[in-house]
């Protein structure tokens, strides 16, 4: 109850906050709010992972997940039942963002992409979807969602995915050296301070001046919002734009180092 609150106050502080395209002097990122933010398009696209959407929320099995993002314990991970329905509602992208993932992809089409967080594979279906001719990794550290993320992923046609398993701490740098270089990255896994920062230092190592970073849950806990803090101001950074629920990273050399809060 008391984190709702807290997020609630983020939420409302960020409103306040936040800016419309008419506030925005910057060509590249008001050419981006028109183009991605406010494009109402449905997408025949759409329809392939929502199916998949609804029959995972729909699935009333249980199976053992194991989380290594809670790092509690000597094992550094946890275990539990969960209902697979309620995986995919709770820890699952929502439609709006996730159809907001697959509109930036289309937009800057990348090459090369990178997710830290497969979980059922929902937020993997929007971003593949839209760039089926991209080398895409995916990781993901629990075995039984992720069996359920590639089941759908095949179900919807994303044959481009290749799913990694294990700790991210682990498996992250040789995923990393296998690809050539990485241009749009998706960060959804251990939400604190300490891993976020690691996560974005090494994956700015394969950052290019096209490269997109976004991170999901930037407004989760004050460790997360810390994180985002100190990765606006890292030096090859130029542009930030957040979302709220997302923050998205650009190291366009050319483009003025700015920060951006959207009304999204």
């Amino acid at each position: 109850m008391i984190n709702k609150l807290r997020i609630l106050l983020r939420y409302l502080n960020y409103r306040l906050k936040a800016k419309t395209k008419h506030a925005v002097h910057s060509p590249f990122v008001f050419d981006f709010i028109c183009n991605v933010l406010e494009d109402k398009n449905v997408y025949p696209q759409y329809k392939n992972v929502e199916q998949q959407v609804i029959r995972l929320k729909r699935n009333p099995n249980s199976i053992e997940t194991v989380d290594f993002g809670s790092r509690r314990g000597r094992t550094g991970y946890t275990t539990r039942l969960r209902k697979v329905k309620e995986i995919a509602a709770t820890t699952g992208i929502s439609r709006k963002y996730g159809r907001l993932l697959f509109r930036i992809v289309k937009y800057f089409n990348p090459e090369y992409i990178l997710e830290l967080g497969t979980s059922t594979g929902i937020s993997t279906m929007y971003q593949a979807i839209a760039a089926p001719s991209a080398v895409f990794k995916t990781i993901e550290g629990c075995a039984s969602t992720a069996a359920l993320a590639q089941e759908s992923l095949h179900a919807a046609g994303c044959s481009n995915v290749s799913l990694v398993m294990g700790n991210f701490d682990k498996v992250l740098p040789e995923t990393l050296g296998s690809l050539r270089r990485v241009d749009h990255a998706f960060i959804d896994g251990n939400h604190t301070y300490e891993a976020t920062v690691n996560y974005f230092g090494e994956i700015a190592s394969k950052a290019g001046n096209d490269t997109l970073l976004i991170f999901h849950d930037i407004h989760w806990s004050a460790e997360m919002e810390k994180a985002w803090e100190e990765i606006i101001k890292h030096p090859r950074v130029t542009v930030t734009i957040d979302l709220f629920n997302m923050g998205l990273v650009f190291f366009r050399r050319g483009l003025s180092r700015q920060h951006f809060i959207i009304r999204y």
